[in-house]
């Protein structure tokens, strides 16, 4: 009797051998890893991870860089980094060759989910700012230009009448601020608010609250109904509630529209670095210490929104999650 050796058979026992390989598979000289500008979450996980994983792998030099939800796809399908954060409703757009995309980007795989990141405003305190009407007239941050949250928090000011235009006409102004600038700006009181895409409570905001104080604005129910069908790609959102008391100061617990931060690998990396990278990802106590009373960042949310999505995920990556009853 011959038996039948089938892709997915064969596909499976590579997988359980995965962890036996271990460093048996080709390990890369160099491994990049973009996130975005200083100041940001990303920038500062992405600072401790790269040392986690250096110290993984000590033959492979990680490097860390700056980047952004947009060009990070780009530059992981390319090649050209070997890991990225990014925002689930943006890489969907990179891998369609939709939206700002003018190709398809489909050489990226998924490692799994950071954070859900709530689309909010952050106002300064004392800047007379209790609601999203409020924002006009003011000196106002979507992100930086080339980010693809800058857009998204566009689209959601649009729905208040807010844009550059309303703002100057109101005495405002549109400003396209990295988190560094944005820190200083707010703490040298020359930015009344800023649009914002993190968990809670995030540690760029604690510090902000601390000085010079800030405000998390809230939305309406009706507000997120109204904002979520504008946007794209469609399906990509969700209505979360913020956390209650996050910030001394800001009550929560209002609806406000939700995307998923995640983990991109390049799909040539070889299984067993992506392996240890999703296990050091999930389990290394110093990145749970990080981010603090945020649970986000657990096994248990590691495939929420993306098991049945339009992006694989990276064998080393599903591998591990499958050992943890995750997928």
């Amino acid at each position: 009797m011959i038996a039948k050796f089938t892709r997915r058979g064969a596909l499976a026992l590579a997988m359980a051998a995965l962890p036996a390989m271990g460093m048996a598979q080709d390990v890369p000289k160099f491994f990049k890893i973009v996130s975005t500008s200083p100041g940001g979450l990303w920038h500062t996980f992405g600072t401790q991870l790269a040392d986690k994983l250096g110290k993984a792998f000590p033959e492979m030099a990680v490097s860390h860089v700056p980047g952004g939800s947009n060009v990070n796809h780009k530059l992981v399908s390319s090649g050209d980094a070997q890991m990225g954060f990014s925002f689930s409703p943006t890489s969907i757009q990179a891998w369609n060759g939709e939206g700002s995309f003018d190709r398809e980007w489909q050489d990226a795989r998924v490692v799994g989910t950071f954070y859900p990141a709530y689309l909010h405003a952050v106002a300064r305190e004392g800047a007379g700012i209790e609601s999203m009407e409020d924002l006009q007239g003011k000196v106002v941050s979507p992100g930086k230009r080339e980010w693809s949250t800058a857009a998204i928090a566009m689209q959601i000011l649009e729905q208040f009448g807010i844009n550059e235009d309303s703002l100057a006409e109101n005495g405002g102004q549109m400003q396209y601020l990295g988190f560094g600038d944005v820190t200083n700006m707010m703490a040298d009181r020359r930015l009344d608010a800023f649009m914002y895409y993190a968990s809670a409570p995030s540690p760029l905001l604690l510090k902000l609250n601390e000085q010079p104080g800030i405000r998390i604005v809230p939305y309406t129910q009706d507000e997120v109904d109204r904002i979520l069908p504008t946007l794209t790609p469609a399906g990509a959102y969700v209505e979360m509630t913020y956390p209650t008391d996050p910030y001394e100061g800001s009550a929560g617990g209002f609806p406000v529209p939700t995307m998923w931060s995640i983990f991109l690998v390049n799909k040539d990396v070889p299984d067993a670095v992506v392996y240890e990278l999703t296990k050091i990802l999930y389990e290394d106590a110093d990145l749970k210490k990080f981010m603090g009373a945020d649970p986000s960042l657990s096994v248990d949310h590691a495939t929420t929104g993306l098991k049945d999505g339009v992006i694989p995920f990276h064998p080393g990556a599903q591998q591990y999650l499958e050992e943890q009853g995750a997928f």
